[in-house]
């Protein structure tokens, strides 16, 4: 081998290993590793302790800053700060929005590295969830843009809708892609409020039914205000949110490709260059949600000493995340498969056209291995959700009424209740927030309305 060829190997060894020092400074320490400790914090109750570990992930890892952002949304919310959640959901919302449009040039690098590399855009889940936190966040503090965020959530979910469909006509996907009652039934409460707009308010609730066709408290709201009262005089209404169990977050994987996933990959090296997919492909990592299991399943409320009922669903978001994730599923695989073709691939062009030797030839291909080792899966995701979010509507006289939310699991009391004072106006609306991940969580309980 000529001197000039031997410094070629040398450049490209060095190239590889230079490569795989920035992937392992980017991608081999997950998300999901990072967020595991104010995750901790965040179950064991202790949201100062939580709020600073994020925010020490937030200025350190710039490509985690939206996701984290939007875990601090949620420490925000809890802490009574509505207005700076609403202020951090805003902010994710836009930059979601904005890249939609896919960067080329990001879209190439994650060849070379992994999909961490990328501005994450957000998963379909997100966008419509960050949506519904925006209309509850404002609610809990002055509801003037409440409806409006209700009507970006209709229409992002028929976006969503949209795009998913194989014929690319929305309807014919709504089925597979029903989309979340809650915005639905967030525009029909607010409208019933008006005491004018009844038809509004019936096409909300109708259209939510219409999801929910078995949940009766739903069919009440139609009935009601189909005689158009929204409450009788004298009386006001408390609309209690309760945010239950532990929600979807990602996790790496090994996910053996399948055909469909192999057919996709085959398309993305035929565009980047003179590649073929080989007979068998090995496992690769790739992210995937999960939800844990939670002995929180319903919030069952009294007022006063006088039981009222039970919370019921109104946006599962455990099936949200798992059916518009696995819908993409087979993209994310395809994007993995491609990588490591293109990897190996490089690695065989060098070696090809530098002439190398047994010896250096192995250095090459031990190259290549670090390189495609230091791939990880893509785990950033909104990490600090609820398994569900739940509804109870509670007429109630005008003045101070103290609420007592009681966490239930199979229709079994968790001890010790927690309790709030309200207040209740006459014909308007008071929103009660609560969130009780778990029993041993200590639960958060705001109101838009204390008790002065």
């Amino acid at each position: 081998m000529t001197l000039r060829t031997g410094k070629s190997v040398h450049r490209f060894i060095a190239s590889c290993m230079a490569i795989v020092a920035c992937a392992a400074m980017l991608g081999c320490t997950t998300h999901a590793k990072r967020i595991s400790l104010p995750r901790t914090h965040f179950y064991d109750g202790q949201l100062t302790e939580c709020r600073e570990q994020l925010e020490k992930i937030h200025k350190k890892h710039q490509q985690d800053r939206d996701v984290v952002n939007l875990d601090l949304a949620v420490v925000d919310l809890l802490d009574g700060q509505c207005q700076q959640a609403e202020r951090r959901l805003k902010e994710v919302r836009d930059r979601f929005d904005h890249l939609e449009q896919t960067s080329l040039t990001e879209k190439t690098v994650s060849m070379w590295t992994d999909d961490s590399v990328r501005a994450y855009a957000g998963e379909d889940y997100e966008k419509i969830l960050i949506r519904v936190f925006l209309a509850l966040s404002n609610l809990m503090h002055d509801g003037i843009d409440a409806e409006s965020y209700t009507l970006q959530i209709q229409d992002k979910q028929e976006a969503i809708a949209a795009r998913l469909a194989p014929s690319g006509e929305g309807e014919a996907n709504a089925a597979a892609f029903p989309g979340l009652p809650i915005g639905y039934f967030l525009r029909g409460m607010l409208r019933e409020q008006t005491h004018q707009n009844y038809d509004d308010a019936l096409k909300g609730y109708s259209q939510a039914a219409a999801l929910l066709p078995e949940c009766v408290p739903l069919q009440w709201d139609v009935a009601r205000v189909q005689n158009g009262v929204h409450s009788q005089p004298g009386n006001g209404v408390v609309y209690v949110f309760a945010m239950v169990g532990r929600g979807p977050y990602k996790v790496e994987v090994s996910e053996r490709p399948t055909s469909e996933a192999l057919l996709i990959a085959d398309r993305i090296v035929s565009a980047v260059g003179p590649y073929q997919l080989p007979p068998t492909i090995a496992p690769i990592k790739i992210p995937d949600v999960v939800v844990p299991a939670s002995d929180v399943d319903a919030v069952h409320v009294s007022v006063g000493d006088q039981p009222v009922g039970s919370t019921v669903s109104i946006a599962d978001l455990e099936q949200l995340a798992e059916s518009t994730y696995r819908s993409q599923r087979n993209q994310i695989v395809a994007r993995a498969v491609a990588r490591r073709v293109i990897k190996k691939a490089t690695v065989v062009a060098a070696k090809k056209s530098m002439g190398a030797n047994n010896l250096t030839g192995l250095g090459m291909d031990l190259a290549g291995v670090a390189w495609e080792a230091t791939e990880s899966a893509d785990t950033r995701c909104w990490g600090l959700l609820p398994r569900d979010i739940q509804v109870l509507r509670v007429e109630a006289p005008v003045g101070v009424h103290r609420l007592q939310l009681h966490p239930m699991f199979h229709q079994l009391y968790h001890p010790n209740p927690h309790t709030i004072d309200v207040r209740v106006d006459n014909g308007r609306n008071t929103y009660v927030l609560c969130w009780f991940p778990e029993s041993r969580t200590p639960g958060r309980v705001l109101t838009s309305h204390p008790a002065r």
